[in-house]
């Protein structure tokens, strides 16, 4: 069996040395890992809209109108609608190259924009950095499953598996955050408060019928009773105490009279 350091190192990247001797060879010029094209860079967009409105529903009409022609959807929808003001809490999703359209066509409609906050974070390096390492955790996984194939002993064999193991997770937990950077450099996000207040009504509380407020007011007095009664149930120890004082003093005036 081929030793088990053996393999590794043979998975292991290059010197700095051995790349210095080839850039020695090579006579372009270096390549800085911080320089990257423009072109390549990713780039996450997000932002948030205060809007009021005048006709809401209108203004909701508009906005799914805009949505459809950039190939945009809503993320979640929300509506709540009170006495003081209808409003809806909107999170848009729509590709990076229509973010900016998108704030443009609303804010060129006949809304009032309220509040405008927009997001730029640059996470080229974050994305060049899980890529490179993704790549390196392949190449070694590939070693040790090769590793695998010639192990002979069952110590060696647990050992490896035991290393595959913890390389396919890390390899997995790339995958997932590299997934997720491409979804968000993709589509940007939008957040978006859709609002129309309302003017305030006033609403005079009807007065009930006579034959509601005389069942209510049977209901009171049959409540009333039964409360005075629970009353009496509760203090019937002390009532009973007041029998007996009553009792004993005009027993007390009768003996003495005599």
């Amino acid at each position: 069996m081929e030793p088990l350091a053996e393999v590794v190192m043979d998975a292991k990247p290059q010197s700095s040395d051995e790349f210095n001797s080839k850039d020695k060879e090579d006579n372009s010029p270096p390549i800085k890992v911080n320089q990257v094209e423009t072109k390549n860079k990713k780039i996450i967009k997000d932002g948030s809209l205060s809007i009021k409105s005048k006709n809401i529903g209108e203004s909701k009409k508009n906005i799914d109108a805009v949505l459809k022609t950039m190939n945009a959807y809503y993320e979640t929808e929300n509506l709540q609608n009170d006495n003081n003001q209808a409003s809806y809490d909107l999170k848009i999703r729509i590709p990076s190259v229509n973010f900016e359209k998108l704030i443009s066509a609303i804010e060129k409609g006949n809304d009032e924009v309220l509040n405008k906050n927009i997001q730029a974070r640059d996470v080229t390096e974050e994305f060049v950095d899980l890529t490179s390492r993704l790549e390196s955790k392949q190449a070694y996984l590939i070693r040790y499953k090769a590793l695998l194939s010639k192990a002979s002993t069952i110590k060696d064999i647990l050992e490896i598996e035991e290393k595959i193991r913890v390389i396919q997770e890390e390899i997995e937990s790339a995958q997932g955050r590299l997934k997720y950077l491409k979804d968000q450099v993709s589509f940007s996000s939008l957040s978006v408060n859709l609002f129309q207040e309302k003017e305030y009504v006033y609403k005079p509380n009807g007065e009930d019928s006579f034959l509601e407020r005389f069942k209510k007011s049977v209901a009171n007095g049959w409540e009333a009773v039964v409360g005075f009664l629970l009353l009496l149930i509760s203090v019937w120890p002390f009532l009973i105490l007041i029998v007996i004082g009553v009792y004993l003093f005009k027993r007390y005036r009768f003996i003495n009279k005599k």
